[in-house]
């Protein structure tokens, strides 16, 4: 019996481009604006929605303080800090593959949708993908299990049919939010022991067909 082509679902920063440059300089210069002086290695800010970290930077800080955090942050990421990024070696070949194949392939990123939309349009990755996912300001929630939950009810996909494909803990426990496996990328920004919970793991883009298949049911592909 052929074996049932699944909806593969990327996360953006981490696993598709190394936006960690333009994410920490935009938050350094937000925070030397000002004035809050050293918060230690800013690394651990890519990957969760901007509103978790907010809560971190002002733990005691007010809605309304957090907020203005969050938008001059934005600020300079639109102006900037979106351009100072890359794609990671060898996703362009991978993507190539996983089309051919006809995989169906989306996005699904706690970025603001427009600042996704911008980055798959300016590295001409756009066209891979059957629909992109993230963040808008007027969603009730804005974490990620809620994000992915919106894609997959909107696209008509069977959790038993999707993979998330992603660097970070947050991709791991969104993907098991909604009862769909997750396929960890040891290339992007995720800690030690972070993939540790997920479904199955690969160290580079030319390993992910085989990573989700260790049968080889997709060796073919």
């Amino acid at each position: 019996m052929p074996h049932r082509i699944p909806a593969l679902i990327f996360d953006l920063d981490g696993t598709l481009t190394d936006s960690k440059p333009g994410i920490i300089g935009c938050l350094r210069k937000v925070l030397d604006a000002r004035n809050m002086g050293d918060q230690g290695p800013l690394d651990r800010f890519v990957g969760p929605p901007v509103a978790e970290w907010t809560r971190e930077l002002l733990p005691h800080g007010s809605d309304e303080e957090r907020a203005a955090l969050a938008r001059e942050y934005r600020e300079c990421y639109g102006r900037e800090g979106w351009q100072n990024n890359s794609v990671f070696p060898g996703v362009r070949e991978m993507l190539l593959r996983l089309r051919s194949a006809d995989f169906p392939l989306y996005v699904c990123t706690s970025k603001h949708q427009p600042y996704a939309q911008c980055i798959l349009d300016h590295f001409e990755l756009s066209p891979f993908f059957v629909a992109v996912y993230g963040d808008r300001p007027e969603y009730s929630s804005h974490g990620k299990p809620d994000l992915l939950a919106l894609l997959l009810r909107e696209e008509s996909l069977s959790s038993a049919d999707a993979w998330m494909i992603g660097d970070r803990n947050f991709d791991i426990e969104a993907a098991h939010a909604n009862n769909i496996r997750c396929l960890a990328v040891e290339w992007g920004y995720g800690m030690p022991g972070e993939c540790a919970q997920a479904d199955a793991v690969a160290a580079t883009p030319a390993e992910v067909i085989a990573a989700l298949a260790p049968d080889g049911s997709f060796a073919h592909f």
